[in-house]
């Protein structure tokens, strides 16, 4: 009995021993109400748009981290933060290449703040106005293309603006990216004379100067799918198709449901079909749907060829066929097979959309190879195309 009293003590003194620790860790901090010295051998290395301040933290221990306080052009007081294990620190969002005073703050775990230490800095070109020096903007179907180019990789808005129904010049599209360059096209606009306005926004709302140019979208229509039939060539993999799956289906109006193309397993790859669009067209773009439930996964295209031709070979070759375009379908949201967000659901409902360039001739066949699905597999699966182009 004595031996289980003596385990039973020893039992209640470590729970007490826990607790009491907990209690400790818990504790709050004591405020001592002293204030910690400021920084010192503080240096500047001016950057595109922002500033990295390098600096030695002061020796007391009860540190914390190392503010930055700055005020924009526009008067906001912006704050940035830094923990003490950082020797230095990055001020950002500035628009222009002028002076800025930045002060420094050590602060302590009770928050008593240092004497501020000031130190000047000098941003250079800040990203937005870099891409705006960059742009360039040219008429094409049914709207216009804006190329740019973003060296740095920042984040950036570019912003399209033409006059509304009330003569009011607002923004009719905006693209957010993030590419080193790229061409952001707006379409579905009317083949008249109209100016058109584009601006570039950074991330903290810093905006160029926009630019004026005045352009006339090429005429464009969608074609006409009730026109469009299987082109039947010795070398398609139209026959026979796996899965119920049809060339007309491509062509229903269905792209959730309804017929489809799905090849059989021919175990390789590269796979094509072809059609007649029943028009000769100058083709301005084409957009195919994948099958839903498996987007961005499974049998759907990735990597394609467009070809086109007004007198395809009968032997299936590719002689009399024209190469309109090249195109690898990426995934918005970069992740996974079986991984879907928001964005990458949105983008795949809207469709699949392939820009063919100006100078390519106007066909009447077209040539759909898959290079490439999204399981590297040796199956091909499209729900609907649409395509989009001025008839000759």
């Amino acid at each position: 009995m004595k031996r289980l009293i003596n385990r039973w003590c020893m039992v209640m003194l470590v729970v007490v021993a826990v607790q009491a620790c907990k209690r400790s860790e818990i504790a709050p901090i004591v405020n001592d109400g002293v204030a910690p010295g400021p920084v010192k051998d503080v240096t500047v290395e001016n950057l595109s748009g922002s500033a990295k301040i390098k600096y030695t933290i002061p020796s007391d221990p009860d540190v914390l981290y190392v503010k930055a306080v700055y005020t924009t052009k526009q008067g906001v007081e912006r704050e940035t933060k830094v923990s003490y294990y950082n020797n230095a620190i990055t001020v950002a969002g500035f628009g222009d290449t002028d002076a800025y005073e930045v002060k420094l703050y050590a602060v302590d775990k009770g928050g008593n703040a240092s004497q501020p230490v000031a130190v000047t800095v000098h941003p250079l070109t800040p990203a937005f106005r870099l891409v705006r020096n960059s742009l360039g903007a040219i008429a094409n179907f049914g709207g216009i293309d804006v190329s740019y180019q973003n060296l740095s990789g920042a984040d950036i808005a570019i912003v399209v603006l033409m006059n509304d129904s009330l003569g009011d010049f607002t923004p009719i599209n905006t693209s957010y990216t993030n590419l080193k360059q790229g061409i952001f096209v707006t379409r579905d606009l009317k083949a008249v004379e109209t100016k058109f306005g584009v601006y570039v926004r950074d991330r903290w709302g810093n905006i160029s100067d926009t630019l004026h140019t005045t352009l006339t979208p090429i005429f464009e229509v969608k074609l006409d799918r009730t026109k469009m039939k299987q082109l039947v060539l010795p070398t398609n993999t139209d026959a026979p198709l796996g899965y119920g799956g049809s060339v007309a289906g491509l062509f229903d109006g269905g792209v959730t449901g309804g017929g489809y193309y799905h090849t059989g397993d021919g175990g390789t790859m590269p796979k094509w079909f072809s059609y007649d669009m029943g028009v000769t067209a100058k083709i301005s773009r084409m957009s195919w749907f994948m099958r839903p439930g498996f987007f961005y996964d499974l049998h759907s295209p990735r990597k394609v060829e467009i070809w086109g031709s007004n007198n395809p070979s009968p032997d299936g070759s590719f002689t009399g066929w024209t190469l309109l375009t090249a195109y690898e379908q990426i995934k918005p949201s970069g992740l996974p097979n079986g991984q879907l967000t928001t964005a990458d659901n949105e983008a795949a409902a809207a469709g699949e959309t392939i820009t063919i360039p100006l100078d390519a001739p106007a066909v009447r066949y077209i040539r759909f190879k898959t290079l490439n699905n999204w399981s590297n597999g040796t199956y091909v699966q499209i729900y609907e195309i649409y395509m989009w182009g001025n008839p000759q």
